[in-house]
């Protein structure tokens, strides 16, 4: 696991801290509904979408940069794909915290909605 962060570069900081705050939230609002809560799980969500492509183009470019550099093409080919396989981290991590935070907001939009309908 901590080789799966590494791979992932400094963007995981900012995945991970994201998505901890998305999913107390959702958590919090998936044991207490509350409408408020709505709008500030949406745009965490949205926020942590754009820090995971944020991180996976950064790391993507990281990838292209030192690739060029490589004169052997078989070396190259070989460099880009286990470098392909490290950019994909962000992306696993951050929509594994999405994941879950839509599920918990869905509980806490069904609680909400039964709430209201009693």
């Amino acid at each position: 696991m901590l080789e799966f962060f590494r791979d992932g570069g400094w963007s995981m900081f900012v995945i991970l801290a994201f998505g901890c705050v998305v999913l107390a939230t959702a958590g919090y609002y998936a044991v207490r509904p509350d409408a408020r809560h709505e709008g500030f799980i949406r745009w965490m969500s949205f926020a942590l979408i754009c820090a995971v492509l944020a991180g996976t183009t950064s790391a993507f470019g990281a990838v292209f940069k030192y690739t060029r550099t490589i004169e052997n093409a078989d070396e190259r080919a070989r460099t880009v794909l286990e470098g392909s396989a490290e950019c994909m981290s962000p992306p696993i991590m951050g929509f594994c915290f999405l994941t879950l935070a839509a599920m918990l907001a869905a509980i806490g939009r069904r609680r909400l909605d039964a709430k209201r309908d009693a």
